[in-house]
C-alpha cells in the first residue's frame, strides 16, 4: 500500500523538476539573445544647400567710349542699396577638408536715385535681376562646428531691369510706376565671389551656414551699343541649411 502511495508523489516531484528546468534554460536563452542594434548610414560626402543673400549693392559707372557713350547726368548722383538673392545646389566633399560646390539662383543688384522737393518728386530704383549659377571650391576645417572658407565664380544671365519710378500726379501724390527693360544689355555676365564663415552640423541630417559674402561683377551690363560702362559689386550675408546625404 506504502508503494502505491509514494508512487504519485514521485510523478509530481517529476515533473515539478522538469518546469524549473525549462524555465531556466528559456530565461538563458532570453539573456543570452543577442540586441539588436539600429544600423548608422554613413554620409556619402554629398549635401544640399539652401541659402538666402541680402547684400548691399552699387556699381562702378563711366559712360561708354564708343558713338553710343552718355554723360552720366543724374545718374552720378546715384546711391547703394540693399537686395537680396537666393540660391539652391550641391557641395561634395573633394578631400577633408575641401569642398566643391555648383548651384543655381536668383542674383539682383540695384542703384536708387531720390530727387525731392516741397513741390517735386523723382526718385527711381533700379534692379537688374539675373539668373545665376555660382561655382566655388571651399576650405573647410573642424566638425560640428568648422571654419569655411571659399572663392569662386558667378556667371549670370540677364533676365530684365526693373525700373521702378515715383513722381507727383496732378493731385500730388506720390505715383509709382514700374518699367521693365530688356535692350542694350549683355546677356551673359561674370562675378567673381568670395564667401568667409561658418557651418554648424545640428544633428547627422541637417545643418545651417552663416557667412559674409562679397561679388564684384567682371563684365559690363550694358552691350556695345550701350551707353554705359556699367560693373556692380555687392557686400553682405549669405545664410541658410544644408542639407547631408
Amino acid at each position: 500500500m506504502r508503494k502505491f502511495l509514494f508512487l504519485p508523489i514521485l510523478l509530481v516531484a517529476f515533473n515539478l523538476g522538469a518546469q524549473i528546468i525549462t524555465d531556466d534554460s528559456e530565461t538563458d536563452e532570453q539573456e543570452e539573445a543577442p540586441e539588436k542594434t539600429k544600423e548608422v548610414k554613413e554620409k556619402n560626402g554629398f549635401e544640399l544647400y539652401f541659402g538666402v543673400s541680402p547684400c548691399y549693392t552699387f556699381r562702378t559707372l563711366t559712360p561708354n567710349d564708343n558713338l553710343f557713350g552718355e554723360e552720366l547726368g543724374e545718374r552720378e548722383f546715384e546711391e547703394a542699396a540693399w537686395t537680396t538673392s537666393y540660391a539652391a545646389g550641391v557641395r561634395s566633399e573633394l578631400n577633408k577638408n575641401l569642398l566643391f560646390e555648383i548651384g543655381v539662383g536668383y542674383t539682383s543688384n540695384r542703384e536708387a536715385y531720390d530727387y525731392t522737393t516741397t513741390d517735386s518728386v523723382y526718385r527711381y530704383v533700379n534692379t537688374y535681376r539675373h539668373i545665376s549659377f555660382p561655382i566655388r571650391v571651399a576650405y573647410t576645417y573642424g566638425n560640428e562646428i568648422s571654419f569655411y572658407g571659399g572663392i569662386g565664380v558667378m556667371p549670370k544671365a540677364f533676365l530684365s531691369l526693373k525700373r521702378e519710378i515715383t513722381t507727383l500726379d496732378l493731385n500730388d501724390n506720390e505715383v509709382t510706376e514700374d518699367v521693365i527693360v530688356k535692350d542694350k544689355f549683355n546677356f551673359f555676365v561674370i562675378d567673381a565671389i568670395a564667401t568667409l564663415g561658418t557651418r554648424v552640423q545640428l544633428n547627422p541630417h541637417y545643418g545651417i551656414f552663416a557667412m559674409l559674402e562679397g561679388r564684384r561683377q567682371l563684365t559690363n551690363n550694358y552691350n556695345e551699343q550701350g551707353p554705359y560702362i556699367r560693373k556692380p559689386y555687392a557686400f553682405g550675408f549669405n545664410f541658410g541649411i544644408q542639407i547631408y546625404l
